[in-house]
């Protein structure tokens, strides 16, 4: 997708803000009932044209991820580029009266680019910081890998016929919050697991337990499913033709770099492909639980709406031969005007 596409894509809001050392990229794609989810994810401080595309692409995720779940929130996204000294203190601060400024209507957590910790400096200056570190519910990752279960086995039961994980094979891409989580649970699950990091210390912490292999070659190994955790827009063009898996679903975000174009291919070459925004919305189901009240417990038991939307999703994409994602945004698109209708 190129920049002058995301230009013209519909959103409510987008604006760059300022506050000390923090430059942050607010997108705004749909306003709900005036409260906004989104995260919050750190980039290098000249990746301008990067976070502008970022902020608009993932905000929309963010709305599609509600809309399948049911719930009435807009979806919003901010990117703050970080300072050409580094992260400290003051910026993490800055970041929190930056999202403090928007009087609640955005919601957020820390996302790519930032340390658990980070997010406990932020909660300093704004209570609209969520799964912090520590805190009752804790960080989301959690959550949302345990929906990624839950959508693979969803996944396996289609291709399959089976959703048993045991003796599966297993490439999980990026061992952060939800890749680490996610890449534990298919070892105790009894899953054949590979696993890759840039940070060879965090890949390292599997060595024992999983098959470590090169950030390089992670996408193509032959395996049954290939789970991206990490950056957006991994599945294109260039690797489809390489990827030797059956099912792709992993928690990253916006997997694919051309949706329409990218949704095609995988169908062509029968990859069954879980839409980012239809099996990683555990992180946002487990927020809004904390926002209203609940409990990380009431958050997981909630979880089964991730296996409900793909049942739906690959039901009427069998049907109909219609590519995963262009399923999951009629699903949504359709959701959102009965909500504008007041249906």
């Amino acid at each position: 997708m190129e920049l002058k596409d995301l230009v013209q894509m519909e959103h409510e809001e987008f604006k760059i803000k300022n506050k000390g050392k923090a430059k942050m990229f607010l997108a705004f794609h749909t306003l709900g009932n005036g409260i906004c989810f989104g995260g919050i994810r750190l980039l290098e401080c000249d990746a301008n044209e990067q976070a502008f595309r970022d902020a608009l692409r993932l905000s929309e995720a963010m709305t599609h991820k509600l809309s399948l779940i049911g719930e009435p929130f807009g979806g919003c996204k901010g990117v703050v580029l970080i300072p050409k000294e580094g992260k400290s203190r003051e910026f993490l601060e800055d970041i929190g009266d930056l999202v403090e400024e928007e009087g609640g209507r955005f919601v957020s957590a820390i996302d790519f680019g930032f340390e658990p910790d980070d997010a406990k400096i932020i909660r300093e200056k704004t209570k609209w910081i969520l799964a912090v570190k520590d805190s009752e519910f804790g960080q989301s990752g959690v959550t949302t890998a345990l929906g990624v279960i839950e959508g693979i086995k969803t996944c396996l039961k289609e291709k399959f016929g089976k959703e048993d994980i045991n003796k599966r094979s297993f490439a999980v891409q990026g061992l952060g919050s939800v890749g680490f989580t996610l890449a534990k649970k298919l070892v105790e699950l009894g899953g054949n697991v590979f696993v890759s990091d840039i940070n060879p210390e965090r890949a390292g912490e599997f060595k024992d337990i999983a098959k470590v292999v090169s950030p390089e070659e992670i996408l193509f190994l032959d395996v049954d499913v290939l789970c991206p955790c990490g950056p957006a827009c991994v599945i294109n063009e260039k690797t489809i033709p390489k990827i030797n898996c059956e099912v792709i679903a992993g928690g990253a975000n916006c997997l694919l770099e051309d949706e329409v174009r990218d949704d095609l291919l995988l169908k062509e070459r029968g990859i069954l492909i879980a839409p980012d925004f239809a099996i990683n919305s555990g992180g946002v189901i487990q927020g809004i639980e904390e926002l209203r009240g609940g409990s990380l417990e009431g958050a997981i038991s909630k979880l089964g709406i991730i296996k409900e939307n793909l049942e739906r999703i690959f039901g009427i994409s069998n049907e109909t031969g219609r590519g995963t994602f262009d399923v999951s945004r009629e699903i949504s698109n359709r959701n959102l005007g009965r909500k504008r209708n007041g249906i």
